[in-house]
């Protein structure tokens, strides 16, 4: 997979880079210091996927993921030191297209491959994601399929991506939509409280 790095930490940059080195599949295609940078390499030369950082200089990650997905769409996952205290921007970042989100691998420890391993296991699950996209999604009809709905309960499931599908479905709904709903979203635990707060001031 051709993967670009976005991030002005070069510790970071290297931390990344020693991180992919752990998975021969994985290319580093360009490195960019900001958010601007970044969109104007992926004009250039647009990766599969690229590893964003939230706090940068010049454009933030979130205006950036903005950018790209308006205008040169890719796979993007956020990957910051300090997501806890930056739930709100991880989910404006989700809400513009960012996929998933995982901190920074720390790797100067004794086990660098296991501090490397949740990014990769993210990576992992995005290549398959993008993979299963231009094969099977099959366009369906925005038609509700069920006649004489009367209220009840609506459970939603969605995996990487779909804070931003969330958003959009539940924009959609009228506000007297008569059922609760339910959303179950691959997240880690520590998103799931600001996810909900997210939506909730977002739709």
């Amino acid at each position: 997979m051709k993967i670009a790095i976005v991030n002005d930490m070069p510790m970071a940059v290297e931390a990344l880079r020693r991180a992919l080195a752990y998975e021969p599949a994985h290319q580093v295609l360009w490195v960019a210091a900001n958010g601007l940078e970044a969109v104007q390499r992926c004009a250039e030369n647009t990766p599969d996927l690229i590893l964003m950082d939230l706090i940068m200089p010049v454009m933030d990650g979130v205006e950036a993921t903005r950018r790209i997905m308006a205008e040169t769409p890719c796979a993007i996952v956020i990957v910051t030191v300090d997501r806890e205290q930056n739930v709100h921007r991880v989910f404006e970042a989700m809400g513009f297209g960012a996929m998933d989100v995982v901190d920074t691998p720390v790797l100067g420890g004794s086990n660098p491959r296991e501090a490397a391993a949740p990014l990769l296991r993210k990576i992992l699950n995005i290549g398959w994601l993008i993979g299963q996209s231009e094969k099977s999604v099959t366009p369906v009809s925005a038609q509700p399929r069920i006649s004489g709905f009367r209220g009840g309960l609506v459970a939603i499931g969605s995996s990487a991506g779909g804070p931003a599908a969330l958003e959009s479905l539940l924009k959609g709904l009228p506000r007297n939509f008569a059922a609760a709903i339910v959303l179950v979203q691959h997240v880690d635990q520590v998103f799931a409280a600001g996810m909900a707060e997210w939506l909730s001031s977002s739709c």
